[in-house]
């Protein structure tokens, strides 16, 4: 009997005790990873005698996974085309997408064990193989024969790789190669980690130029840099994992939305930002530009130490999902655009005027509003009204903001350049019509040029 096959006998012994139930772990040989993966088969209930995997129809075959990677899955296919075998690329759920086969014969035996197109091997469905349990482990694997769960599939041997999106870490599918247990070679491994690192590198060059440049800078910064590093661009936020597990969510969201802010109006910045959770940040960041458009912004966040600070609280528990649950993040910035537009909203927030915010979506407009006013009046509240609302119940919405009644609340008309004209001329109307003093409104905008002629009369109600 041959190593190889007097090991996989071994391998057949030691699962036929692991199902058997054998108090003590099984011997042979069997790697950490494959026995892991018999245990999460076995507590998933799959059964180890039949193959039940599940067909999807709806598969996106034109995603940017599957452009990237079908000239590597043919170059790959045409590497392995003198053995029985097929190479395969999947989604992150492990629902087949392409199948390339070497023969036609290879072919009809991958179908009978349902590896086709739309079919699903995650390991709780049909258990340990070489996708499912890439995708449970994060990493290549390559199972051989009883190395696998289920029966059917033993007569097999699978090399699957992770295909991770290199701008977010995100894992977006397996390239697999499949073939008959007899056939299998650690070379099968070697090649099919190399051919996802160059699906990998396709999926960098489809972003485009300004995606491009963000991504080299924020990876040149991470590279040299033992702290949290943040990159954020218009569509794109790149975090490594120090910042990640540094930072809640709620937090990522205010740092991002004030970088967002700062990264059209200045190129380099030294902020320290209470962020909403209370934590106290130190922001060194500088923007990236392609030619005059810019890019994004990268910059390296470190936590500071806690002092008592007199930040005011409301009483009581906040409640999830409300537009007011969260305290906006606090700013000391080095920006001098962001000081302007700070004084300014702090000014007319100070005469109790109603104030408009420009700029661009995402760039810190509704946080900056949120934050002066609650400087001001700690018990207050800040409302918003979103263009949707407004749109379907503007005499509604000024009704509400005429007749608040209770502490200082300021509503924030958000985008009000996206609202129906003749709903903004109702809203106006309602508001004003009464001839009682004007409440404390603002409101979030594009540019001035994004008011056409049916809402330039709400810039009336505003300093901008």
């Amino acid at each position: 009997m041959s190593d190889s096959a007097d090991r996989r006998y071994q391998l057949a012994v030691a699962r036929a005790n692991f199902l058997e139930g054998a108090s003590e772990s099984p011997r042979g040989g069997v790697p950490d990873h494959v026995l892991a993966s018999w245990r999460r088969s076995l507590s998933c209930g799959v059964r180890p005698s039949v193959v039940e995997s599940l067909y999807s129809p709806e598969l996106d075959l034109g995603s940017r996974l599957v452009r990237c990677a079908e000239s590597v899955v043919d170059q790959l296919a045409e590497q392995v085309a003198d053995l029985p075998m097929c190479v395969a690329l999947t989604d992150d759920k492990a629902r087949l997408l392409l199948r390339k086969d070497s023969s036609h014969s290879f072919a009809r035996v991958a179908d009978r064990v349902y590896f086709a197109q739309g079919f699903g091997y995650g390991e709780g469905m049909v258990g340990t193989n070489g996708v499912g349990t890439v995708l449970e482990v994060g990493q290549s694997v390559h199972i051989v024969g009883p190395e696998h769960f289920v029966d059917t599939l033993q007569p097999f041997a699978c090399a699957g790789a992770p295909i991770r999106d290199p701008f977010t870490g995100r894992i977006e599918g397996v390239l697999d190669i499949s073939c008959f247990a007899d056939h299998s070679s650690p070379i099968l491994h070697s090649l099919v980690k190399a051919a996802a690192a160059r699906i990998e590198h396709n999926l960098v060059s489809d972003r485009n130029q300004a995606q491009q440049a963000l991504f080299d800078m924020y990876s040149r910064v991470d590279a040299r840099s033992r702290g949290a590093v943040l990159a954020v661009g218009s569509t794109l936020v790149l975090a490594n994992t120090r910042l990640q597990s540094m930072l809640g969510t709620l937090d990522r969201d205010g740092l991002e939305s004030h970088v967002r802010f700062l990264m059209r109006r200045s190129t380099t910045v030294d902020d320290r930002i209470d962020l909403p959770s209370g934590v106290r940040i130190r922001l060194r960041a500088s923007t990236v530009a392609i030619g005059t458009e810019v890019a994004g912004m990268v910059g390296v966040v470190t936590v500071l130490p806690r002092v008592d600070r007199a930040v005011p609280r409301r009483a009581g528990p906040p409640v999830l999902g409300s537009p007011r649950s969260a305290r906006p993040p606090v700013v000391e910035s080095s920006s001098p655009s962001y000081r302007a537009a700070a004084s300014t909203v702090a000014e007319a927030l100070e005469h109790g005027e109603s104030v408009l915010v420009l700029g661009e979506t995402g760039s810190g407009r509704y946080t900056l509003l949120r934050q002066q006013f609650g400087s001001r009046h700690p018990s207050g509240d800040t409302a918003e009204i979103s263009p949707e609302e407004l749109g379907r119940a503007p005499r509604d919405v000024a009704a509400r903001i005429r007749d608040a009644a209770g502490g200082p609340v300021l509503h924030v008309l958000r985008d009000v350049d996206r609202a129906p004209a003749a709903a903004v001329s109702t809203f106006l109307d309602r508001l004003l019509g009464s001839g009682d003093e004007i409440p404390l409104v603002a409101a979030t905008s594009a540019e001035v040029d994004g008011l056409d002629g049916g809402r330039q009369p709400v810039l009336a109600l505003f300093r901008a």
